[in-house]
């Protein structure tokens, strides 16, 4: 194989820029690797808080300006914040009253830098104060008498007054939730949005916050939570509790609670930007534990499932790293911890699947190890991230914030290698000669076969069909080539239907407002279909409609309907028989899941078989040239006797009587209706008229057709028409 033919097959299959991308990555993993190894780290001082009024502020949180890099927002425990912009400003920008016993958390609204837009300028607290039994707000509380309620954990509103945000206007002060709660470290240590969420998503500006709970209380709001609203002002109510909140039913537990049963709960992250599953990071049954949840889990009574990293020694903070300055710790968990060798940073390899004992194989690689001049012990650092995802260091001993940064790792790669014997740099040659050839053997392999199987194996992983029963109160869900259903589901059991196109929602019906169907959305639905329909299939492009059940205990079916790569169609189905298929279903899963909603479906016109062949014309598939035999004779018995003179040598054609079918046709509709069904003479003349007109319509068009295509004459076709008409103005009158 030449060059140019391996390089033309590589382009062709798409194959060349991904192995060119991973190979490239590959080398900067190994050496980012070995600069990690070498202590190439360095802290990098981007702001001093040392204030001239205190040396030690015990700063609780930082979080950048997402308007102004250099700009960061930081709170401390006396209930103050700052502007940091290198330095930190004299004077704070919020100071909050003497009451307060402290201030635990900040965050920004998503909306914070998006100018005319709801949520601009705006920011949330909370903070810790003696219970104020006159306050009007929204309390959360749960009565018992052994748990005495003293402490207020308040949520608090503001927005700034100017846009290069250095005055807070304090007549926007807007208290939007309080939980009260026994003691202070009953505290909400964490508010944030979902970073990943977009404007037009319906979890677009719901306020997450982490209470701290304790293993010996069972009363759900104290048992360690996540609480999730929605904080902006309805009428009089200061918040509103979003519909998909998963206790709603449940009278024994709060609204507003997400998760339950969590116990101390120190942070929560979002690790998938496309999936809402939490991240906790909490001391369960004495126990350091990382674990998933999509909210919606009682954690009081069952264990947590889906433990990412269970630990003895306790973890300070976590963050999913997403900058670019250190490649090869992208989209990677660090824990940030202290250990006996001092403040340590490890990185964990985040898993969308877990096993059960997932905790015990996962076990962090350490990537930087500080020593005691950079971070001494009891400094009480914290980690977090800047606006482009880079890993910041707060240090509280020193009043100093860091960004964590990393050498040219090329270069620390050549120098490491200048500093081994030569025989060990020729053995590591050897291997990476050998490792490189193997990884591109191995990427050829994987390419090759994800680009012709996964279409068929995604087929195979879900649903091909479902069936509806006699009964229509169960479903049997098939797989492909498969003639017994593998699962049964009760029609009951079933609490929502998507339908997905190309992975992407376009129909969704259950029991909430808004989500029944409708003659409307039917048209709505057609048209999407059909707008995908037209768009051309390119090589390697995937086509697939699927549809998604939910049961009542949150378990997702996945049918695959149809599915199309590139110009081969993997499933039975044509497109549009299944497109017509889904529109039943949704008429008819409307109608169980939503029925107030799901308005009359309009009738599909009918048409008679009487109007159909009234008006039809039977498709004449002689050739051409046979019509136009057909009709000379006919033409020239019209016009008489012919006065041409043959051509020397050239016969005269035999005169062949063919009769045309439009002037010999008769119509009779007094014998073809019985006298019980004869309609009136105005009536029959009107059909006789249209059909007469239908008739010379055709005609006409069949002479033009055969002059055009040169079997006629202009003699010959003015005296067929002449003809034609003479005949069907005979047959009118």
């Amino acid at each position: 194989m030449t060059a140019i033919t391996f390089k033309r097959h590589f382009v062709k299959d798409r194959l060349f820029s991904p192995l060119l991308y991973w190979l490239v990555s590959l080398f900067i993993f190994y050496s980012g690797h070995i600069a990690a190894n070498s202590n190439s780290y360095q802290l990098n001082i981007i702001s001093q808080l040392n204030h001239h009024t205190s040396s030690a502020n015990n700063w609780q949180q930082i979080i950048a300006n997402p308007n102004n890099k250099e700009q960061f927002f930081v709170i401390n425990d006396a209930g103050q914040l700052y502007l940091s912009t290198g330095i930190i400003e004299e004077n704070a920008i919020l100071t909050l009253s003497n009451n307060v016993t402290k201030f635990t958390a900040i965050t920004l609204h998503p909306s914070f830098s998006l100018r005319d837009q709801t949520g601009y300028g705006t920011f949330y607290t909370s903070h810790i104060e003696p219970i104020d039994k006159k306050s009007t707000t929204k309390r959360l509380q749960e009565r018992s008498a052994e748990l005495p309620l003293e402490f207020d954990a308040v949520i608090t509103e503001w927005q700034f007054q100017s846009v290069n945000h250095q005055k807070v206007d304090m007549s926007t002060k807007r208290e939007v939730l309080r939980v009260a709660v026994p003691d202070e470290s009953f505290a909400i240590n964490q508010l944030a949005f979902n970073p990943a969420a977009k404007s037009w998503n319906d979890n677009y500006g719901l306020l997450y916050m982490s209470l701290s709970g304790n293993q010996k209380w069972q009363q759900p709001l104290y048992s360690g939570v996540i609480l999730r609203i929605h904080p902006a002002q309805f009428g009089l109510r200061s918040f509103t509790v979003p519909s998909s909140n998963p206790f709603l039913k449940d009278s024994k537990i709060k609204d507003a609670i997400y998760l339950l049963g969590a116990q101390k709960i120190q942070q929560f992250i979002w690790p998938d930007k496309n999936s809402e599953q939490l991240l906790l990071m909490h001391q369960y049954n004495e126990k350091h534990m990382l674990s998933l949840t999509t909210g919606r889990d009682d954690w009081r009574s069952n264990s947590p499932k889906k433990v990412l990293y269970q630990s003895d020694q306790a973890v300070n903070d976590i963050v999913m790293y997403r900058g670019r300055n250190l490649a090869y710790l992208r989209n990677k968990l660090l824990l940030f911890s202290q250990q006996e060798q001092g403040w340590l940073i490890e990185s964990l390899v985040f898993k969308r699947s877990f096993s059960a004992n997932d905790y015990e194989e996962n076990k962090p690689q350490i990537e930087w190890l500080f020593t005691s001049q950079q971070l001494p012990e009891n400094s009480q650092p914290s980690l977090s991230v800047n606006a482009s995802g880079e890993v910041l260091i707060l240090d509280n001993y020193e009043n100093m914030l860091y960004l964590l940064s990393q050498e040219n790792p090329t270069e620390l790669a050549i120098a490491a290698r200048e500093e081994l014997p030569s025989t060990a740099s020729s053995s590591d040659n050897k291997f990476l000669l050998f490792l490189f050839f193997v990884m591109v053997a191995a990427a050829f392999y994987y390419w090759s076969k994800r680009n012709k199987f996964s279409a068929k194996k995604l087929v195979r992983q879900q649903f091909a069909h479902l069936e509806l029963s006699a009964s229509q109160q169960q479903i049997g869900l098939y797989r492909r080539h498969k003639k017994n259903a593998e699962t049964i589901l009760d029609l009951a059991d079933i609490v929502s239907s998507e339908i997905q196109l190309n992975d992407q929602s376009v129909n969704l019906i259950n029991e909430d407002s808004g989500h029944g169907f409708s003659n409307d959305k039917d048209q709505d639905l057609r048209a999407v279909f059909t707008k995908e329909h037209v768009d051309k299939m390119v090589d390697g492009k995937i086509r697939q409609i699927s549809l998604q059940l939910t049961d009542k205990d949150k378990h997702i079916y996945s049918v695959c309907l149809y599915l199309r790569k590139g110009s081969n169609r993997i499933t039975k189905k044509s497109y549009f028989k299944v497109v017509d298929y889904l529109i039943d279903w949704c008429w008819f899963i409307g109608k169980q899941l939503n029925p107030t909603q799901t308005g009359k479906r309009k009738a599909k016109a009918i048409v008679k078989s009487s109007e159909t062949t009234q008006g039809a014309v039977k498709k004449n598939v002689t050739p051409l040239h046979n019509q136009a035999a057909a009709i000379r004779p006919v033409t020239h018995k019209a016009v008489g006797k012919s006065t041409s003179i043959p051509e020397a040598g050239v016969q005269p054609k035999p005169k062949v009587r063919v009769d045309n079918a439009a002037s010999s046709q008769t119509v009779d509709n007094s014998s073809a209706q019985p006298k019980a069904q004869k309609v009136s003479g105005t009536s029959v003349n009107e059909n006789a008229k249209s059909t007469i007109d239908t008739e010379l319509v055709n005609a006409l068009e069949k002479l033009v057709n055969l002059k055009q295509q040169g079997f006629l004459t202009a003699d010959e076709f003015a005296q067929a028409k002449a003809k034609l008409l003479k005949n069907l103005f005979n047959k009118s009158s």
